[in-house]
């Protein structure tokens, strides 16, 4: 399969994937019984509100989250509208919802960004030297870190690392301190992988032969790099969406980044629809455009992964 041909076939998945994730959501959502409306209810209720007052209120709640419409004709006029973007007013934050999600994913990408490339980096060179000095002081070392870093999950290493910096400026708090908690979050996989993978390229005949010819170890170190890249790169959007959809909610909500972890939470215990298929389309565009770049990446460093 050529290069265009599976760019066109992985577009065409996104496409589905894409739709099929807003439809499960849009169902989830709608279908779940509101908790928040029972709440508002329930006080007033408790503080002596008319039966035509509660109904006002529901009606009120109701309209202005756009469900008093039929389901199909909210379900279509949802897939249209975020089809063109138009994303429609969030109810609990008071503003366009494009506007909130695009404010929200830039606040995490500012730690995000920094504390995956970091991961990234050093989990690979780690991994490399830590697979030619199999059995060394560095190996043993850095494979125990791994195991440890495994078990530590990355919100408590955040809420540790703010004790002892006794809060930090703004700069710790919103970049590097999450920043880090990502990055630890991520580093150990990339170092096992890259590991695992590089002490069979070490054992291949052609290293023997690029040693035998006198070549420095920086030199076989990437000759090693280009053929573990395509497996690193594919872990790497993995971990990546995980790490988005799972940490960056508890760090966010942990150390009061307003990014879109925190922006999710708040959607989800506002039930406000408009917001939460904003937050989730963030989240499929990333994992999907992610999985798509480095799958393209993969084909392109390797032909016969096409």
């Amino acid at each position: 399969m050529s290069l265009r041909s599976r760019l066109l076939a992985r577009f065409g998945f996104a496409v589905v994937a894409v739709y099929l994730v807003i439809t499960l959501t849009f169902l989830v959502v709608v279908l779940t019984p509101d908790t928040n409306l029972r709440g508002m209810l329930g006080t007033a209720l408790w503080s002596g509100a008319s039966p035509a007052e509660m109904e006002q209120m529901r009606e009120t709640y109701i309209a202005a989250r756009g469900r008093d419409r039929p389901l199909y004709r909210r379900y279509l006029d949802w897939v249209v509208n975020i089809t063109l973007f138009r994303w429609g007013l969030s109810a609990s934050m008071g503003e366009p919802v494009t506007q909130v999600v695009g404010g929200a994913t830039l606040e995490t990408a500012k730690y995000l960004v920094p504390g995956a490339v970091t991961a990234w980096i050093t989990g690979i060179a780690v991994g490399i030297r830590s697979a030619r000095e199999r059995g060394s002081r560095f190996d043993r070392l850095g494979r125990l870190a791994t195991y440890a870093l495994f078990g530590l999950p990355g919100f408590w290493l955040a809420a540790v690392a703010l004790v002892a910096l006794d809060g930090g400026g703004p700069l710790a708090r919103t970049v590097i301190v999450p920043g880090g908690a990502v990055a630890a979050a991520l580093l150990a996989g990339q170092v096992s992988l890259t590991r695992s993978r590089s002490v069979d390229e070490f054992d291949a005949d052609y290293v023997r032969y690029l040693r035998a010819k006198g070549l420095t170890d920086r030199g076989i170190d990437r000759r090693v790099f280009r053929n573990v890249l395509v497996p690193v790169l594919s872990m790497t959007a993995a971990e990546l969406f995980s790490v988005l959809v799972l940490s960056v909610v508890v760090l966010e909500s942990l150390i009061g980044i307003e990014g879109i972890g925190w922006l999710t939470y708040e959607a989800t215990q506002e039930n406000d629809i408009p917001l939460i298929l904003g937050t989730t389309m963030v989240l499929v565009a990333v994992g999907i455009g992610g999985s798509i770049v480095c799958d393209l990446a993969s084909a392109w460093l390797d032909p016969r992964s096409r």
